[in-house]
């Protein structure tokens, strides 16, 4: 009954990691698919796992259309600041000063405006039931991210409603 939704970009590869059923979605639609899964069955165990080009650019409002109605899914958002797939182009996310390939001299506040930060926007809705933002940098932070996860689905097995989990991680690219 657990489905893991992994859209178009980073997240694309999932169903070679997680023994269960998988659905690839367009880019940025996994809250979208998500919702119509648990509203066709509402026991299904409904995890999308997405980057933050996915999440954050093109499918920011479906994110925020199925947190605000509170949709009963986990959402794990891995954010690594850039679009590593593609070649390091600068990404929602990416943090002021940082260097990208679309950004050589450093992302600029006056000009490119700041990072979409995508936790706090989520917190500030009344419908979610858990978001959390943790690292991937050392072993404390893996295992607190662990425990994060497990969170996440705890309230989604118990139907509390939607869940967001934010990863900040690495991205080697090229």
């Amino acid at each position: 009954r657990t489905v893991v939704i992994s859209p178009v970009g980073c997240a694309v590869f999932a169903y070679y990691y997680f023994d269960c059923f998988g659905i690839s979605a367009p880019h940025g639609r996994a809250p979208a698919v998500g919702t119509g899964l648990v509203r066709a069955n509402p026991d299904n165990l409904i995890i999308s796992y997405q980057g933050d080009g996915d999440l954050g650019a093109i499918g920011f409002n479906q994110l925020i259309q199925a947190a605000n109605r509170g949709e009963n899914m986990a959402v794990f958002f891995v954010n690594n600041a850039i679009y590593g797939m593609t070649g390091g182009q600068m990404a929602p996310t990416t943090l002021p000063g940082q260097k990208t390939m679309t950004s050589p001299f450093g992302r600029s506040s006056a000009n490119e405006g700041l990072p979409l930060k995508v936790s706090e926007t989520v917190a500030a809705l009344d419908s979610p039931v858990y978001v959390e933002r943790t690292a991937l940098s050392t072993v404390r932070n893996i295992m607190t991210a662990r425990q994060a996860v497990r969170r996440a689905l705890t309230y989604t097995i118990d139907k509390k409603g939607f869940s967001l989990v934010e990863f900040l991680s690495g991205c080697p690219v090229n």
